[in-house]
């Protein structure tokens, strides 16, 4: 006999939404015409952004630019709303049964992908057979319980599991992008389907026209439900590319585009003053900043070393400089936002070098030559170049590092060259930002888990202790034994200092108020202002 989970299960009908999404843009010497044209009914939103999108394929990309792209053009069952809590997208509900081994959702019927056929649950249950089938993306890690899926109705979807995991369905409902079967179906291993070109969406804007390096041009998709009047009220969404976020911030002083679509720097923030046109928007964050060792390197594979690492960083002058004083410091892998699984009994390793110094002394490490160095640590630090304030923290960590004898090179580098050398390992120390969680299971599952496919295991950890934990964890379905457990596995993970978290932050975003309005922002600089649902809500001012 069937059981329903009801309650914290169940997720009450409401507006549902779309996810994340679109980027790139323009060259630099575009046309700078009227961004709005009511006199014909047209309006372009444009967009600027840093980097280009490399992969096209909404399965399998883990980027933060191609999913601002892909996440406006592919539907979500799920969206995280303006106050970090889930919303309704395609599914309109979710419930539990069996105990909650089977997690249902029930989608909306008025979604239509842009060739006239319907979204339907065949669509779903496509999509995540085939992230299943060749471990696509970081959804596969979110998928590991399912048995099977099921749809018996064109609104229904029944995922069965091994075991009950009680964040399931939000997980893969929120990151699980869904796709046309009758198109992808035909492309063979998606593993290798470049996706790139002659676009089916479902989203509120489909990518019409791309130039690398220039612009990507989306057009609106005639057949929203999420929209006002069910479609959005702006008709084009121009992404352009830019080199860098100075020169973004003066086309947007300049009216060569409309909004920024990365934060502000903090830094930077003041130059908009003055401005009347220009609004800035402030949003949390549902990340954080940090430092990831590799444990695939020798050194860094020693605890020892990876603490005193730790003990070199002076987060406290780097909340003070980079974002003048507005961010807070964390000790543990789970963000102060998640406050009901934040291990508040653990403290940040404090700054030290000179205790970083002795600490590695007493593990055999030696300046042998006397330049004030330790001979074998020595280490390149790794991020993107297109974010100010971790390039900051890169620069500020070398110096900080260097008074306890251990030597740190600099190897920003352009976005997506960073995401393929992280992806691939080919780095030592990773300086980067999270973008999103939205529940700490999940979480710990990408970022520790060594079995875990497609995941952000940017460590390359393989620990049969972290895997036993994060296991027993996710099986747990008593609230309270999940915290517990929960807290255990950050108290492990700071012992370790296999990260060094830096700070959480705000973020600003901003754009030109005297032109469009309506946006609906979400936390974290991966969502900000432009989430599929927030374009599909943005008019022109006049």
């Amino acid at each position: 006999m069937k059981k329903t989970v009801k309650g914290r299960w169940r997720l009450a009908v409401a507006l549902g939404v779309a996810a994340t999404l679109g980027v790139s843009g323009c060259g630099l010497n575009e046309d700078n015409s009227s961004s709005s044209d009511s006199s014909s009914g047209s309006s372009v939103l444009r967009i600027g952004t840093t980097t280009d999108v490399s992969n096209f394929n909404p399965l399998q990309s883990l980027s933060k630019t191609d999913s601002w792209i892909l996440n406006a053009m592919y539907p979500h069952l799920l969206r995280i709303d303006e106050s970090a809590k889930k919303a309704p997208e395609l599914a309109k509900e979710y419930r539990y049964e069996d105990d909650g081994k089977t997690a249902v959702f029930i989608l909306r019927d008025d979604f239509k992908w842009t060739d006239g056929k319907p979204v339907v649950a065949e669509d779903v249950k496509f999509s995540a057979e085939q992230i299943m089938k060749y471990k696509l993306g970081n959804v596969a890690a979110k998928l590991t319980w399912v048995e099977s899926i099921e749809a018996p109705d064109a609104t229904t979807v029944k995922f069965r599991l091994s075991q009950p995991y009680a964040p399931f369905a939000e997980g893969v409902g929120f990151w699980m992008s869904i796709v046309p079967k009758h198109v992808f179906e035909t492309a063979g291993d998606l593993s290798k389907f470049p996706n790139d070109s002659n676009w089916v969406g479902a989203g509120p804007f489909v990518l019409e026209s791309m130039t690398k390096g220039q612009r990507y041009v989306m057009k609106r998709n005639e057949n929203y439900p999420l929209a006002p009047g069910g479609k959005a009220a702006v008709s084009q969404v121009e992404y352009r590319v830019y080199p860098d976020v100075n020169t973004m911030m003066l086309a947007l002083r300049n009216g060569d585009i409309d909004m920024m679509g990365t934060p502000v720097p903090v830094s930077a923030a003041k130059t908009f003053e003055g401005d009347s046109k220009i609004k800035m928007e402030k949003v949390g964050a549902l990340g954080f900043a940090h430092l990831t060792y590799n444990m695939k390197n020798k050194q860094l594979a020693d605890q020892q070393v990876r603490q005193a690492l730790s003990m070199s960083v002076d987060t406290k002058s780097i909340i003070s400089a980079v974002l003048q004083g507005d961010g807070q410091q964390m000790a543990g892998p789970i963000s102060p936002i998640f406050s009901d699984y934040d291990n508040t009994e653990i403290q940040p390793y404090p700054f030290d070098p000179a205790g970083a110094k002795a600490k590695l002394t007493a593990a055999g490490y030696k300046d042998g030559n006397g330049d004030g160095f330790f001979d074998e640590l020595t280490f390149g630090v790794a991020c993107d170049q297109s974010n100010a304030n971790i390039t900051r923290v890169v620069q500020l960590f070398r110096e900080s590092a260097a008074q306890a004898g251990i030597k740190l090179e600099n190897e920003c580098v352009e976005r997506n060259t960073f995401l393929a050398r992280t992806k691939n390992g080919e780095y030592d120390i990773d300086a980067s930002q999270w973008g999103v969680f939205d529940n700490p299971m999940d979480q710990l599952r990408s970022t520790y888990l060594s079995s875990n496919p497609g995941g952000i295991n940017y460590n390359l950890l393989e620990s049969p202790e972290m895997d036993r934990l994060i296991n027993d964890a996710a099986g747990t379905t008593d609230p309270e034994a999940f915290k517990t457990k929960i807290k255990n596995i950050d108290k492990v993970v700071h012992e370790q200092a296999y990260l060094t978290p830096l700070y959480v932050e705000n973020f600003q975003f901003a754009y030109n108020a005297s032109k469009f309005t309506g946006f609906a922002p979400s936390p974290s600089d991966l969502l900000g202002m432009v989430t599929a649902y927030s374009l599909a809500q943005v008019k022109p001012a006049s």
